[in-house]
């Protein structure tokens, strides 16, 4: 049979731009390498234990899989191999000549110059293979797809170019895949043994595949198997330290940070399975994309079916990282046949209650753990309260927000709320905003603050759509302070009675007040509410709030127009003065202007823009010359 001989191609612009990175950049990480190639093998081992499961004679007699490692200190060769699904030509352009992933443009624009965080991002980004380079100048992959007679070769010094051609089966008889790096003159280390033994231990030591050293010696050759130990997830948990968590944690994210915590739980009885949870210590870059891959690793019988399978956690847990492996699912299931399974959901409520259990075990015994997952995950965590009914409760406990009574950066929970809550307060309260600055400075807080009441400063988006599900805890209600009338019982028996008093003289104000703004005002009323502002505009208690109605048209949604109520604070010396003069002369054209530029003033103070900012201008800058008397 005749092979195609080797043809030279031209790598994609961003490999190249990878090339460059690997081949200049001075990483002190470089053994990193070792890790992504071996990873990489094992997944190669996995993909072809995976179709044999519904092609049962396709490994031929080649059964047992197996990672090799080779070092021809002579030659200043280091081989990596595996016997695993390998690829053929098309594979190969497109699984090396080019970057599908559009995450490697982020990779690139992701480094920092930080070595280890820099070196951390190569396994993240699935960009493993070209590490190679960071101690190879040149490096040849030989493969053959499992099932297909061609074996291939795909050659390159990393100088943006590669050639392929087809070899000689004889050269490369059984399936999969075999690297040869030619190291550079100052990376032989990697030949030692003692230095392939101490990565593959750091990094690999958790792989479900043998890894074998194979030493030659007086032409005989010996085999050492580096990873000889059971799947971390298939020990007893006794047995397992925090440092090998730890170790597996960082195996399975290609990672250098901590978990947080983990849970490692075995059920037995009708459905058996294990699961393995982890809970990150740092978010991905790429938390909140849509397309984002997410999940749990899924084994059957300790075969590895796929990862990121989003099937066995719900969507506002998809942070988790960990392991199931399940003893009752077919070792040919597929994710269609995972959307409908019965033993599926079974694990997926499991592994959701094991979650929550677990984060509420750190916020109650490791509440600066919690704090520190909370910055990193909570928005995704909050997910849940539009997403499902079954978990509220669970949730509700694990919410945190800042407040009055917390620093900039604190958070208190609902729990510690209704701790602190005043004696005769009845109900939770709190603001939506934009920041936290922006609540501060709200004038709906008047009162609170004067009566010492805490209000919880929701300031992240999402939140909007939280407490649409989160209407009361722990049996008391809710209540945003800029809607409806604002009632805080005996707290403001006072200012309630002084409130009532001036209803009646200020009834006429208030109409014509009304009266002449009808397109922007359902309503004008005193209020106990204020203690510094003049007046400040809430909304009806079913209607959209402001920080709402912001939200939408900063996502071009459409909103419906919907008048507001304005509260006045008829001790303030401004509604005062405008009250005498309106009852000198209830047709004073003047008193339009006063009253737009009140509801302007309203808008502004709690962060929306004017109804018409040029128009607010010159109606201020009227009135202005007329106290100046210019």
């Amino acid at each position: 049979m005749t092979t195609q001989a080797p043809e030279k191609m031209e790598f994609q612009t961003e490999v190249k731009q990878l090339l460059h990175l690997m081949i200049h950049a001075l990483y002190s990480n470089k053994e990193i390498f070792l890790r992504e190639l071996v990873s990489n093998a094992s997944d190669a081992l996995d993909k072809a234990r995976f179709e044999s499961l519904t092609n049962a004679g396709i490994l031929g007699s080649d059964t047992a899989f197996g990672i090799r490692l080779q070092a021809d200190k002579e030659a200043g060769v280091l081989r990596i191999s595996d016997n695993g699904v390998g690829m053929n030509r098309d594979e190969i352009i497109r699984n090396i000549g080019t970057i599908a992933n559009s995450g490697t443009k982020k990779f690139l624009e992701g480094l920092t110059g930080d070595q280890k965080k820099d070196a951390n991002l190569i396994g993240q980004f699935g960009v493993g293979f070209y590490a190679a380079f960071m101690v190879a100048d040149k490096v040849t992959l030989t493969t053959r797809r499992l099932g297909e007679e061609a074996a291939w070769r795909w050659e390159s010094t990393g100088d943006g170019s590669f050639t392929l051609g087809e070899v000689d089966a004889a050269e490369h008889a059984g399936r999969g895949t075999v690297i040869e790096l030619h190291l550079k003159a100052d990376e032989k280390e990697f030949l030692d043994d003692w230095r392939l033994r101490g990565i593959v231990k750091k990094y690999s030591e958790y792989i479900a595949h043998p890894i074998a050293l194979v030493t030659t010696t007086e032409d005989k050759e010996d085999t050492e198997i580096l990873n000889d130990k059971a799947p971390v997830w298939r020990r007893p948990k006794n047995e397992v330290t925090p440092e090998q968590h730890t170790e597996f944690y960082r195996h399975i994210t290609h990672g250098q940070d901590e978990p947080l915590a983990w849970s490692h739980n075995r059920v037995e009885g009708t459905l058996e399975f294990t699961t393995l949870l982890y809970v990150p210590g740092k978010a991905p870059y790429d938390l909140y994309q849509p397309e984002r891959p997410h999940g749990l690793s899924l084994y059957v019988k300790r075969v590895f079916i796929m990862n990121d399978c989003k099937e066995l956690l719900p969507s506002w847990l998809r942070f988790m990282r960990g392991v199931v492996d399940s003893e009752d699912l077919p070792l040919n299931v597929s994710r269609e046949i995972l959307q409908k399974n019965a033993v599926v959901n079974k694990i997926r409520e499991s592994a959701t209650t094991k979650t929550l259990n677990l984060l509420e075990t750190m916020a109650k015994d490791e509440p600066g753990k919690y704090k520190a997952f909370w910055k990193e995950f909570g928005g995704v965590l909050k997910e849940g309260f539009h997403m499902n009914w079954e978990h509220l409760d669970e949730l509700k406990r694990l919410l945190r927000f800042e407040s009055g009574r917390t620093a900039a950066g604190e958070f208190t929970s609902l729990q510690d709320y209704v701790v602190n809550m005043k004696e005769g307060q009845k109900d939770i309260y709190y603001l939506t905003a934009e920041s936290r600055r922006a609540a501060e400075g709200s004038p709906h807080l008047e009162v609170f603050r004067k009566k010492g009441v805490e209000v919880l400063y929701l300031v992240d988006p999402i939140d909007e759509w939280v407490v649409q599900a989160l209407t009361e805890f722990d049996g008391k209600k809710l209540v945003h302070a800029a809607k409806g009338a604002l009632d805080l019982g005996d707290l403001t028996a006072e200012e309630k009675k002084r409130e009532e008093e001036a209803k009646g003289t200020y009834q006429a104000f208030t109409v014509d007040f009304a009266a002449k703004l009808p397109d922007v005002l359902k309503e004008v009323r005193v209020t106990s509410r204020l203690s510094e502002s003049p007046a400040c505009l809430v909304a009806d208690e079913h209607d959209l709030g402001a920080n709402l109605e912001r939200i939408l048209k900063m996502s071009n949604q459409a909103v419906p127009e919907s008048k507001r109520i304005l509260e006045i604070n008829p001790d303030h010396a401004l509604i005062a003065g405008l009250k005498a003069r309106f009852d000198a002369d209830p047709a004073d054209p003047a008193l339009a202007d006063w009253y737009g530029v009140l509801v302007d003033q309203a808008l502004l103070a709690e962060g929306s823009a004017p109804r018409d900012p040029a128009g607010y201008v010159a109606k201020v800058n009227g009135l202005l010359k007329n106290v100046l008397g210019r």
